[in-house]
């Protein structure tokens, strides 16, 4: 939850919180929202969903709007700017990496290209159902190895990156804006805590909570 409150204290969102386990495993506090049952959605690609592809079942909630994509790992410390420039135009928001984990649509992703699908954007009208649909086919392919594992796929990550770059314009948020928090604590606008929902003692999360939370003995 603390992702989504932190992204209603800088931006007027509506939240939707789409998940695929059963509802009373939900915090209680995240029942507030609207909730979408994504096994209701799970027929809309001929793939079926998989590991962390199921981020996109459903691909879209409302197409004539601006939609955001969040992992629940991911916290906001200070508006972005290019969140702003998303909201307020016509091109798609991504989020900058320091790394290519592409799946087997590498090749299809522009070079020097590093992109993380823990956050995007699309706007009014864009469709990513088309390119799931013509790309990847059956199946996503099982290509997630040691650590991520537990990810399934890096295809959708390549897939994402892929789609949205290929719109006429896009932004892209700076990895040093938004950090990657996986093995260390990066200060920054934004920490991305990958890794947050696959381990049980994720040590630069509890660095931060330490930091910004205060304790009662």
């Amino acid at each position: 939850m603390r992702s989504i409150d932190s992204f209603m204290r800088f931006y007027d969102v509506e939240p939707v919180i789409c998940h695929n386990c059963p509802v009373e495993n939900l915090p209680e506090n995240a029942r507030r929202f609207r909730l979408v049952n994504q096994h209701e959605h799970a027929g809309c690609f001929e793939a079926a969903p998989v590991g962390v592809a199921w981020k996109l079942y459903p691909p879209r909630l409302d197409p004539l709007r601006h939609e955001l994509f969040i992992d629940n790992d991911l916290i906001l410390l200070r508006r972005i700017k290019e969140i702003d420039q998303f909201l307020a135009g016509d091109c798609t928001l991504l989020l900058g990496e320091t790394s290519r984990t592409y799946g087997r649509f590498d090749k299809f992703v522009p070079p020097g290209r590093c992109i993380n699908s823990g956050l995007f954007g699309v706007p009014p009208d864009f469709s990513i159902k088309n390119y799931v649909d013509l790309y990847v086919g059956s199946s996503w392919e099982h290509n997630a190895r040691a650590e991520h594992t537990k990810n399934v796929t890096f295809d959708e990550q390549g897939l994402v990156a892929f789609a949205l770059l290929s719109y006429p314009r896009s932004v892209i948020i700076p990895a040093t804006s938004i950090t990657n928090c996986e093995h260390h604590l990066v200060e920054g606008d934004g920490l991305h805590f990958i890794g947050l929902n696959r381990r049980v003692f994720h040590r630069p999360y509890r660095l931060y909570k330490c930091s910004h939370y205060k304790l009662f003995l």
